[in-house]
């Protein structure tokens, strides 16, 4: 005897077979997305620093030392901002005064808090940070662009952290071939993606 089958749905076993497959994808997909969203949100910091680096050169020839902002702006710390995080931060009042004798803003809200910290006594070298933590794990990281002091060989003689407390206190950055000076790289001491 043959057996008719009514209808042309699925069973039970082939429905569980593809809620599975969904799940497993999903479980590699998103921690992937999330990356990726961190990575694009940390290429603001990139062209930022990029932009502070090339004003800062230009600075120091006219005003013979490199600019100084003191502290990071804007003010994470600031209560409305509910500290560093995946949420973009105005560049307000403060943010535009702190950074007006360099010359220098970013476009609109951003991601990172920006500080440049001249820790040489004759001014002549600098570290500008990018602090953030745009994959929200509560961990902060940076994204630096160091311009030491050379002597007259071209030897580092001086360099500067990033002139924080703890935990924002970052060193230089370190690549494959050692340290990385006057370039924008990221502190991968501390980051995860």
């Amino acid at each position: 005897m043959r057996r008719n089958r009514r209808g042309g749905g699925f069973t039970l076993v082939e429905l569980m077979i593809v809620v599975a497959l969904i799940g497993v994808l999903t479980a590699v997909a998103i921690p992937n997305f999330m990356a990726y969203q961190a990575r694009s949100r940390r290429s603001e910091a990139f062209a930022n620093l990029s932009a502070i680096g090339r004003v800062q050169k230009t600075f120091l020839a006219t005003k013979g030392e490199f600019f100084d902002s003191n502290l990071p702006w804007p003010d994470y710390t600031d209560p409305a901002y509910g500290g560093l995080g995946a949420h973009k931060m105005t560049w307000d009042a403060a943010s535009e005064a702190a950074w007006a004798g360099l010359g220098w803003r970013p476009e609109g809200a951003v991601w990172y808090s920006y500080q440049s910290n001249m820790c040489c006594a004759d001014g002549m070298c600098f570290t500008a940070s990018a602090y953030g933590d745009v994959d929200d794990d509560g961990f902060p990281s940076a994204v630096m662009y160091v311009e030491p002091k050379h002597d007259s060989d071209g030897n580092v003689i001086t360099e500067c952290s990033s002139g924080m407390p703890a935990p924002l206190n970052f060193g230089t950055p370190i690549g494959p071939g050692g340290k990385i000076f006057s370039q924008v790289a990221v502190q991968r001491s501390t980051d995860e993606f």
